[in-house]
C-alpha cells in the first residue's frame, strides 16, 4: 500500500520560500509596533489626565434683571425696545463701568481686581423675548462671587437712577416713592382691620351675616318653639284633669296595647265560663278542678287589669305634670338667655359701627393708590421707553462647581490618545519599512527512507521504481508547488501527530483523516455515531457513513460518556482555527520541521492526495470527503494514480495513522 514506507524529506527554499531571518525581523518589528502605539496612548493620556485633574473647580453665581415696558408700545415698537435691552448688555461690560468697579471694589471692599480680570470673571447675557439680562459671574473663589456680583449690579442701577433724574424722571420717581408709602399705609391698615373684625368677632358689614344677630334669631324661632310646647303640654294636663273628675277611665297611649291585650284574654275567659254555667249545674261547676281554676284565673286577672288600668292613668297624669314642667323650664332659659343675647347685641352694633369706619378709611387709602398708580401708568406712557427694572433674581454665593467636567475631560483625553497613537503608529509603518516575507510556495522533496534495512541507493531498480512512483503522490509538481504552499504529510508524520495528540487532537486528526472537513468538525454531536460508535453519519447536502477505526472508538466513547444526543462532542464550540491550533500543539510535541505550517488543510490534503493516489477518480472524493470547490478539486489533476481508476469500494477510506501505540 501506498504512504507505507518512512520517507524522509528535506524542505526546499527557494528564493520564494521560507526566510527564519525575516520572520525574526518581522517579530522585531511587530514588537516594536506595539510599543509605540501603547508608549504614545500612555504618553498622550497621562499628560492630558495631569492637566485635567490639575484644574481648579470653577464656580458661577447669577442674577436676574427684567426690562418691562408699557405693553402699547412694546406691541407697537418692539424693536426699539430690543434696541434698548442690547444697549444695556452693552454697558453693563462697557470699559467705563469696569472701571468705576474696580475703584469701588478696592475701595469699599479691599477687594483688588483690575478691568481684565472682571472682564474676564464678568459675562451678561439678554433674552429679548423674555426682556431679561442675566448677569454672571465665574471663577474660583466663591465667597468672592457674590461680592463681585452685588456691586456690579448696584453700580449699574445707580447709573441708572441718575440718568433718570437728570432726564426728567424724577416726577415717576416721586410718584413710585408715593406709591410705595402709600401701600406701607394700606398694609397697616389692612392688619388693623382684620385685627378688630378677629377680636370682636365680626365677618362682615352686613349685620345679618354676624353671629351675634344670627343668634338673636335663632333664640327667637327655639322661644317660639318652647312656647308651642308649653302651651300643648298645658292644654293635655288640663284635658286628663277634666277626664278625671268626671269619672272617665284614662289611659297611657303606650299602655293601651298591653290593657287591651289584657282585656280581650278576660273576655274570652269570661265567655267561657258562661258557656260552662249553661251547660252544667252550680254544683258540679264548684266540683270540677279545671272549672275551679278558670274561675281563679279570672278573678285574678280582672284585678291584675283594675291595676294595670289605674298604674297607667297615675303614670299618664305624672308625665303630662312632667312634660309642662319642662317646656316652662325651656321657656324661661331661653328668654333668660334671649335677654343676654339682647345686651351682647347692642355692644356688637357699637363694634361694628366702629369696624365700617375702619373699612371706609382701607377703602379710601386703596383708592389713592389706584389713583397715583393711574398717575403713575399716565407719565410711563409719556415715557415709553424708561424701562421699569426689577431684580428676579438676587446674587449669591455658589455652593456647587459647575465644571470642569473632569470625567467627560478623561474621556475626551482617552479618545485622544487613542487617535494620536495610530496615528503615531501610521507614521512609524511608513518610516519603518517592514521586511515584507516572501509568499512563494515551499516545495518538499519527499526521499524513500530505509526499507529492511536497505538505503535507497542500494534498491533493486524495480523498487526504486515503485517507490518512486509512490513519492510522486506526495508532490503536486513544480508547476502546482508555484500556486500552492500547502504542505503534504508522510504516513510517518501523521503517525507521529497521532502518537503525541492528546484526546481531542487525536479525534480531529483521525476525522480529519477519514474523510471530514474541518467545517463539518465543528457541527459533530453525540447522536451523529452510530453502530457503537464505529460509524460517523454526516448530514446535509453530501450525507454520507464514515468508518471508525477501533482506537477512535474507544476515544469517543469517552468523550461522549455523560452527553446528550443533542449535546456537541466538543467540551465547548470549537472553531476552525482552534483546530488548527490542536494540530499545531501536536507537531510541536512531536518535533516536526516546521510545525507552524500544519493545519486541518494540510491534513485534509494529505487525506485527499491518499485517496486520488490510489485511484479514486475526482468525480467520487466528494462522496468519501464531502464539498470540494472545482478550483481545490482541479489540485489533483497532477497527483500521479497507481493503475487505472477503481471504484470507491476497492479503497481504504482511512489512511493508516493510528498504526503505532496511541
Amino acid at each position: 500500500m501506498p504512504f507505507t514506507n518512512k520517507v524522509d524529506y528535506i524542505p526546499n527554499m527557494p528564493s520564494g520560500g521560507y526566510d527564519p531571518l525575516a520572520a525574526q525581523e518581522q517579530k522585531k518589528v511587530q514588537t516594536k509596533r506595539w510599543q509605540v502605539l501603547v508608549g504614545v496612548f500612555l504618553f498622550v493620556v497621562t499628560i492630558a489626565n495631569i492637566f485635567i485633574w490639575s484644574r481648579a473647580p470653577e464656580f458661577q453665581s447669577q442674577a436676574i434683571m427684567h426690562f418691562s415696558y408699557t405693553t402699547q408700545n412694546a406691541q407697537e415698537l418692539d424693536y426699539i425696545a430690543q434696541q434698548q435691552l442690547s444697549l444695556n448688555q452693552q454697558r453693563l461690560t462697557s470699559n467705563s463701568l469696569l472701571q468705576a468697579l474696580s475703584i469701588k471694589l478696592r475701595e469699599e471692599h479691599l477687594i483688588d481686581l483690575n478691568v481684565q480680570q472682571l472682564r474676564d470673571m464678568l459675562s451678561a447675557t439678554s433674552s429679548e423675548t423674555g426682556q431679561i439680562i442675566t448677569l454672571q459671574t465665574a471663577g474660583p473663589a466663591p465667597e468672592l462671587l457674590k461680592s463681585v456680583l452685588q456691586q456690579w449690579l448696584s453700580l449699574y442701577m445707580s447709573l441708572l437712577e441718575r440718568e433718570r433724574v437728570s432726564n426728567g424722571s424724577d416726577e415717576i420717581l416721586l410718584y413710585q416713592q408715593q406709591l410705595t408709602a402709600l401701600e406701607q399705609k394700606i398694609a397697616q391698615q389692612e392688619q388693623v382691620v382684620d385685627g378688630f373684625s378677629q377680636a370682636n368677632d365680626i365677618i362682615s358689614l352686613e349685620r345679618t351675616e354676624n353671629r351675634i344677630p344670627n343668634k338673636i334669631k335663632g333664640l327667637g324661632v327655639s322661644l317660639d318653639e318652647a312656647e308651642a310646647q308649653k302651651a300643648q303640654a298645658l292644654a293635655e294636663l288640663d284635658s286628663l284633669n277634666a277626664s278625671l273628675a268626671n269619672g272617665q277611665r284614662v289611659e297611657r297611649p303606650v299602655d293601651k296595647a298591653n290593657i287591651d291585650l289584657n282585656r280581650a284574654a278576660l273576655q274570652e275567659l269570661a265567655a267561657e265560663l258562661s258557656a260552662l254555667s249553661e251547660k252544667y249545674t252550680q254544683e258540679y261547676l264548684q266540683r270540677d278542678p279545671e272549672v275551679v281554676a278558670k274561675q281563679q284565673k279570672f278573678i285574678t286577672l280582672s284585678e291584675d287589669l283594675e291595676q294595670q288600668i289605674a298604674d297607667s292613668q297615675l303614670l299618664y297624669l305624672q308625665d303630662s305634670k312632667r312634660n309642662l314642667a319642662v317646656s316652662v323650664g325651656k321657656v324661661n332659659a331661653l328668654r333668660e338667655q334671649l335677654a343676654d343675647v339682647e345686651n351682647q347685641a347692642q355692644g356688637f352694633n357699637q363694634k361694628l359701627e366702629q369696624y365700617r369706619r375702619l373699612d371706609e378709611a382701607l377703602k379710601e387709602l386703596q383708592s389713592q393708590a389706584q389713583t397715583l398708580k393711574n398717575q403713575l401708568v399716565a407719565q410711563e406712557v409719556s415715557k415709553p421707553f424708561d424701562a421699569k427694572i426689577s431684580i428676579l433674581e438676587q446674587p449669591f454665593t455658589p455652593e456647587f462647581p459647575t465644571g470642569p467636567n473632569y470625567w467627560q475631560d478623561t474621556l475626551i483625553s482617552i479618545v485622544a490618545a487613542i487617535v494620536l497613537a495610530v496615528m503615531a503608529l501610521l507614521l512609524f509603518s511608513f518610516v519603518v519599512r517592514q521586511k515584507s516575507l516572501q509568499t512563494g510556495g515551499t516545495n518538499f522533496v519527499v526521499l524513500p527512507g530505509q526499507q529492511h534495512g536497505n538505503h535507497y541507493p542500494e534498491l533493486q531498480g524495480a523498487e526504486q521504481t515503485k517507490l518512486g512512483a509512490r513519492a510522486q503522490p506526495l508532490q503536486l509538481g513544480e508547476q502546482h508547488t508555484q500556486q500552492s504552499n500547502i504542505r503534504l504529510l508522510t504516513t510517518a508524520e501523521c503517525q507521529e501527530l497521532y502518537r503525541v495528540a492528546n484526546k481531542q487532537a487525536k479525534v480531529v486528526i483521525s476525522l480529519l483523516l477519514s474523510g471530514v472537513n474541518a467545517t463539518e468538525l465543528g457541527k459533530i454531536t453525540k447522536g451523529d455515531f452510530v453502530q457503537a460508535y464505529t460509524q460517523l453519519q454526516i448530514t446535509g447536502a453530501y450525507a454520507r457513513q464514515i468508518e471508525l477505526t477501533s482506537q477512535l472508538t474507544t476515544i469517543i466513547e469517552q468523550l461522549c460518556e455523560g452527553l446528550q444526543a443533542d449535546d456537541l462532542l466538543w467540551s465547548s464550540p470549537l472553531s476552525i482555527e482552534d483546530f488548527c491550533q490542536l494540530v499545531i500543539n501536536a507537531g510541536h510535541d512531536a518535533e516536526l520541521p516546521f510545525p507552524e505550517q500544519l493545519s486541518t488543510e494540510v491534513l485534509r490534503h494529505t487525506y485527499l492526495t491518499y485517496l486520488v493516489s490510489q485511484g479514486v477518480r475526482l468525480n467520487d472524493l466528494e462522496q468519501l470527503s464531502g464539498y470540494l470547490q472545482p478550483a481545490e478539486l482541479a489540485k489533483y489533476r497532477v497527483v500521479n494514480r497507481h493503475g487505472k481508476s477503481v471504484d470507491i469500494e476497492q479503497i481504504e477510506t482511512i489512511l493508516p495513522h493510528s498504526d503505532v501505540d496511541a
